[in-house]
């Protein structure tokens, strides 16, 4: 098995488990009130010092703010995943997924691709969004300062 196979197992392996572990803290979120720490198995996949997320407006956000947006999300929301298509080119993911986001008001399903960027370490140095959704639905993730 070469090496760069190996390596893009493993980038793959760790985008599985981001999503994996997201949906896991939205579950949790049903049962129990839940803080920044249930993230912290997330957070041991980013070189937080580094990282940056970009939504689909363009919106940016550092983990720690990242990190507060995730914890209202979640905390409001149920989320599930399902790979449509990943693709792995040097140190970049390209993850398509059918996300399922239920609310209070109902369940939207949006079609996502999102850009996992690593570093030499193998942690998450970027974050960028790309979505697709019906007109009427507004379960949208804004971060940055205009999405406070």
């Amino acid at each position: 098995m070469s090496e760069s196979k190996t390596k893009a197992e493993r980038l793959v392996a760790i985008v599985r488990r981001w999503a994996d572990l997201y949906q896991g803290v939205c579950e949790l979120a049903q049962q129990r009130p839940i803080t920044t720490n249930d993230f912290d198995a997330i957070s041991e996949l980013v070189a937080v010092d580094k990282f940056k997320r970009t939504g689909i407006y363009k919106d940016e956000a550092d983990w720690p703010l990242c990190l507060e947006k995730y914890l209202q999300f979640s905390g409001s929301s149920t989320w599930r995943g399902k790979v449509r298509f990943m693709h792995v080119v040097e140190n970049v993911v390209f993850q398509e997924l059918e996300e399922t986001i239920t609310r209070a008001q109902g369940e939207n399903v949006i079609y996502t691709m999102s850009v996992y960027e690593f570093d030499e370490n193998e942690k998450v140095t970027a974050l960028r969004v790309y979505m697709q959704q019906a007109q009427d639905n507004a379960n949208v993730l804004i971060l940055g300062e205009k999405g406070r």
